[in-house]
């Protein structure tokens, strides 16, 4: 027992040591840029796969995991439109999908996960999930960012003009490789990243995904459709509002 004890206290001092106050301090600074609010998601069947990997992207990006979130951003809108598409199926039926020419009827949730994330997008607008161009177009710029953190490497902003930061990202392989240009405003990101070489201006690509998720969540789970405010629990480091 007495071992263990010990065993306990040098795992804890570790831990103090890695999430230290500076790092808890420059966490905080994230937060605090993100302009945080709670997003309801609700109860229904598949709401908690939403609310933790929301939890776990937030947690990514305040504690500097700069890839993690981007990657964790595009996981999270998948599982987002999973769940308002089943949400549409169990209201109103089975769901007619059509690629290619080829039509397919989904008739359960299970259905949809074996669509990719574009054919997730394209079925959200068709339906009516995603009414707006301008939401479609943040789901696909995260689309892109994250396929290239998984495949290539970070896509970074750089300076365009004395409002703007761009980036460049990969939109298709398929055939000639196509590219896309993202925009960001200047102003929405100062203070972050600093001068701190790539981690900072991965910081940025990080906070780019991480608030355009939300934004697109937000629009996903309109007030009318969630019946909860909580955003999930478990996480070791889940940040709460005060």
């Amino acid at each position: 027992m007495h071992g263990e004890s010990i065993d306990i206290e040098k795992h804890l001092a570790t831990l103090k040591r890695r999430y230290g106050e500076e790092r808890l301090r420059e966490a905080a600074r994230r937060r605090a840029h993100l302009d945080y609010q709670r997003i309801a998601v609700g109860d229904n069947p598949g709401s908690g796969r939403v609310k933790f990997l929301l939890a776990q992207m937030h947690q990514a990006y305040y504690f500097g995991f700069s890839e993690s979130a981007c990657i964790l951003s595009g996981t999270l809108l998948e599982q987002g439109l999973i769940y308002r598409l089943g949400t549409s199926i169990d209201r109103r039926g089975p769901l007619l999908f059509a690629r290619n020419g080829a039509k397919k009827w989904l008739q359960r949730r299970h259905d949809l996960l074996e669509l990719e994330l574009v054919d997730m997008l394209d079925l959200a607008h068709e339906e009516g999930v995603i009414a707006d161009g301008r939401t479609l177009l943040r789901a696909h710029e995260i689309r892109w960012i994250r396929n290239m953190v998984v495949h290539e490497k970070i896509p970074l902003f750089r300076a365009r003009d004395e409002r703007f930061l761009e980036m460049t990202v990969t939109k298709s392989r398929k055939g000639r490789v196509r590219y896309a240009k993202i925009l960001l405003e200047r102003a929405e990101v100062e203070g972050l990243g600093g001068s701190r070489g790539p981690a900072g201006a991965a910081e940025i690509t990080a906070y780019f995904c991480v608030s355009r998720a939300r934004m697109i969540l937000r629009n996903l789970f309109a007030e009318k459709e969630a019946k909860a405010a909580d955003e999930g629990s478990g996480s070791l480091f889940l940040w709460t509002q005060a």
